[in-house]
């Protein structure tokens, strides 16, 4: 039993890490541009098979194809994502859901089109192969640097956002758009910077899972999942409300999957977020600020 236990905690860490990797993207446009970002799950999409592409179909090497993939990222977000459907659209909520929902539906057909399952798509991003013993718990090496990597994001994206002007900006947006209007900050600009900051945890969460995580073109959905759930778990838009979240349902995701059936973790996951929304509605923290 306490052998079992210590592995729930050392897998209740790990998962808790990658889900708040996996959703502090996701948190940040909720938090800055209030948008419910349901295209999010492009963003894992691309970042793997934009990748493929560059090493595949124009012989770069893993770096200069992460480094391409990057830049099409971010030039896909400004151009496709940020002015043609968010900035038109941030007060005609319907609309800008179905365009961001439509936008993600169609990069997973046009990778299932070009690269399908069948297609063998392998992204080299083990950094250290094998697995280690802690406890009673074997975990391969790879997870525990993803879970590593994700803190330190984690903390970067902290500091940044404590220290920082650009930081103190997006926070003053997430708290009252108006009154930083008032104040003479460019909101635009920082909307444009939020969304250009959100591709990046997701972006080196899918590439440092991709050596244990399944590659298909649809890979996205259960990841914005999780981000949703994350989010919503910690009050829309507040990143300290979902690091608190992120670790909860990594707890759950543990403990269901050693003790119960891992089949049964999106279930549980599900259930035990809508009773805590019954008691407490706007999440763990409040949702009208970014931190």
């Amino acid at each position: 039993m306490i052998g079992t236990m210590g592995m729930v905690g050392v897998y209740a860490f790990v998962l808790g890490s990658l889900y708040l990797l996996m959703s502090l993207g996701f948190s940040l446009i909720c938090g800055v541009l209030r948008v419910f970002h349901l295209g999010y799950g492009l963003i894992f999409v691309m970042a793997v098979y934009v990748t493929w592409m560059f090493m595949e179909n124009f012989g770069l090497g893993l770096i200069p194809a992460i480094a391409s993939m990057c830049v099409v990222q971010c030039l896909f977000t400004l151009l496709v994502i940020y002015l043609p459907i968010v900035k038109r659209y941030i007060e005609k909520e319907e609309l800008l859901l179905t365009s961001l929902l439509l936008v993600a539906i169609i990069i997973e057909e046009a990778a299932n089109y070009v690269y399908p399952v069948t297609a063998g798509v392998d992204i080299p991003t083990t950094i250290v192969p094998g697995s280690i013993k802690i406890g009673a718990a074997s975990i391969p090496n790879q997870m525990l640097i993803a879970a590593g990597i994700a803190i330190l994001t984690t903390a970067m994206f902290i500091i940044f956002f404590l220290k920082s002007r650009s930081g103190l900006l997006m926070r003053a947006v997430s708290q009252d758009v108006r009154s930083a209007k008032l104040m003479g900050t460019s909101t635009e600009r920082v909307y444009i910077y939020a969304m250009m900051l959100s591709i990046i945890p997701p972006t080196i969460c899918i590439l440092v899972m991709v050596p244990f995580w399944s590659i298909e073109p649809y890979l996205g959905w259960p990841l914005l999942h999780t981000a949703i759930l994350v989010a919503i778990l910690g009050g829309l838009g507040n990143l300290r409300g979902s690091i608190i979240a992120a670790y909860i349902l990594g707890l759950i995701a543990a403990t269901v999957s050693f003790l119960i059936d891992p089949s049964l973790v999106p279930l549980v996951s599900l259930l035990v977020v809508v009773l805590i929304l019954i008691f407490r509605p706007q999440g763990i923290s409040r949702s009208e600020s970014l931190w």
